[in-house]
């Protein structure tokens, strides 16, 4: 009985959150933010800001949060906001700066679109996996392997069988994050031709032998029933 009173007075609740997300209040919020931005106000200001659009923003704080993205101290703040916010625009806007930032900017950039799971981003993610000179490798092979495709899949492969052998550690990690989005998505064969080839690039480690425990759990589940 005690369940039942905690589930029903939880119910009213979440129901109370989602109508505040889409109050008039919530909307305030966003611009109220957004005049912050805009205007003369202080770094810690800001930043507060750019961590309220993460909560309440909406298509219409894309462009501000994405004037920021290449302007220190604030770009952190501003792509945190952008990696929140589920419009497609936020998604674009990360990807429009893959080509001119540089450093930790970029680096941070690319993390974000690993979160978001943006597969608009996957083959700018795979040039920058791929060439060394943007500094930005390993990175991007972590957020292939958040994205976690059959696509992502065909790069990681690629390098960790003829990548840079400074490259196959982090191609290893992101495989392994790779295979278990390819399971989960029921893509049970791509996801085991993956791990074994972690199994056969590497040397005998922890790596290695995590790729070939979580293959012999996907062959486990995979078994034929067996007859009574």
């Amino acid at each position: 009985m005690m369940i039942m009173i905690a589930i029903r007075s939880f119910v009213p609740a979440l129901l109370g959150l989602a109508l505040v997300s889409s109050s008039p209040a919530a909307e305030t919020t966003e611009a109220s933010a957004l005049a912050v931005l805009a205007s003369k106000a202080g770094v810690h200001e800001k930043a507060r800001a750019c961590q309220q659009l993460a909560v309440v923003g909406g298509p219409a704080a894309v462009p501000a949060l994405a004037a920021l993205l290449d302007h220190e101290p604030l770009a952190d703040y501003a792509r945190s906001g952008l990696e929140a916010i589920q419009d497609p625009a936020a998604g674009e806007a990360l990807r429009k700066t893959l080509p001119r930032l540089n450093g930790r900017l970029l680096a941070g950039v690319v993390n974000s679109l690993g979160v978001r799971r943006d597969t608009l981003a996957v083959p700018e993610l795979q040039k920058l996996a791929l060439d060394p000179k943007r500094g930005v490798a390993s990175e991007a092979l972590a957020s292939l392997g958040m994205i976690g495709t059959g696509e992502t899949a065909k790069t990681l492969r690629m390098v960790l069988t003829d990548g840079s052998a400074d490259l196959r550690i982090p191609a290893a990690h992101a495989a392994l994050a790779t295979a278990a989005q390819l399971a989960r998505d029921g893509n049970l064969a791509a996801a085991r031709e993956l791990l074994d080839e972690v199994v056969r690039t590497l040397p005998a480690g922890h790596l290695a032998t995590a790729a070939q425990r979580q293959a012999a759990s996907l062959r486990a589940n995979q078994a034929p029933a067996v007859p009574k």
